[in-house]
């Protein structure tokens, strides 16, 4: 019994040095470097921008009833649906080359509507970060998306084909397209857990305030298949007595919509200064686009390079 305990207190005092050995903090070793970050930085972004196909349909030629237009709070504009302006051009614009494509059947309908989606787009904007420490900031960004939303549409002709008990209806298909911009201005918290040093994960979340801007909406018509310059007829037009050309409708429309987002990548440091961050952010917004309101998810995939405080001195050591 009493070895036995003389064996425990040897093993107690033997595990204690052990740990105040490893506690021991190394003095000024030339390997030994703690990393300082506050202040304030700038940065640039770059991304490629995916949105929600939801908000899209405000540009499908469809309208409320597939014959009444959409309505819009700037009473300057108007978004007419596919049916309705084809009429209008019919009626006013004889010699327009898409009332040739009309004129080829004695009568003609809208046989289908467009789903519609967006194309991924590119987004540029620039950033500043205010730093307490490396793990700790309050990040601004601003950041500018052109979207081409597009889709494809079906115009039925009647009497086009000769009718050997299959019927003499032909269809065919268009393009549509829409296009707006949009402006995200973002306030959020940042904070990373470093990997190694020059090296660390990074979580980003806050709230962002987006502008949303029609600019247009048209119909691409083509006389023969591949044409390469297919014709092309605006759908958003300023307000008239609808006699006559109608003049294009662009950049009136602009609305905010709020919405929350979060993010996470990496931030990778140059030894020579400077730093370049890789972010995937989500982003649920409220996007307004006329009168119409769409809760979505919307992403985006950043590539941010944080200029260095001595720009100088950084491009000299790159070259």
């Amino acid at each position: 019994m009493i070895w036995t305990k003389r064996l425990s207190w040897l093993l107690v005092a033997w595990i204690s040095a052990q740990a105040v050995a490893q506690m021991v903090v190394p003095g000024n070793e030339e390997d030994y470097s703690v990393e300082r970050r506050d202040g304030i930085e700038f940065g640039m972004n770059i991304g490629v921008y995916r949105g929600a196909p939801a908000p899209a349909g405000i540009y499908d030629g469809y309208g409320k009833d597939g014959y009444q237009g959409v309505d819009l709070p700037d009473g300057a504009a108007q978004l007419w649906t596919i049916k309705r302006r084809l009429e209008q051009l019919a009626q006013f614009q004889q010699t327009n080359p898409i009332v040739g494509i009309l004129n080829e059947s004695p009568g003609w309908d809208v046989y289908s509507f467009p789903l519609m989606q967006y194309r991924p787009a590119l987004s540029f904007g620039l950033k500043m970060a205010k730093f307490w420490n490396p793990e700790t900031a309050l990040v601004v960004s601003l950041d500018a998306i052109q979207l081409t939303a597009e889709g494809a549409w079906s115009l039925e002709q009647v009497g086009v084909l000769p009718d050997q008990g299959q019927g003499n209806v032909a269809t065919e298909d268009f393009g549509i397209e829409g296009k707006e911009n949009r402006l995200n201005v973002s306030l959020g918290y940042r904070t990373s857990v470093y990997m190694q040093e020059g090296l660390s994960w990074i979580m980003e979340f806050g709230g962002l305030a987006t502008a949303y801007s029609l600019e247009e909406n048209y119909l691409l018509m083509a006389s023969a298949p591949g044409q390469l310059q297919p014709y092309r007829l605006d759908l958003l037009t300023m307000v008239n007595n609808g006699a006559g050309p109608l003049n294009r409708a662009s950049g009136l429309l602009t609305q905010w919509g709020t919405g929350a987002y979060v993010g996470a990548g990496v931030d990778v440091a140059f030894q020579e200064g400077g730093r370049i961050e890789l972010n995937l952010r989500v982003s649920r917004d409220n996007v307004k686009l006329g009168l119409q309101e769409n809760k979505v998810w919307n992403g985006a995939l950043f590539i941010t390079w944080m200029i260095p405080s001595q720009i100088g001195d950084f491009v000299r050591a790159s070259f």
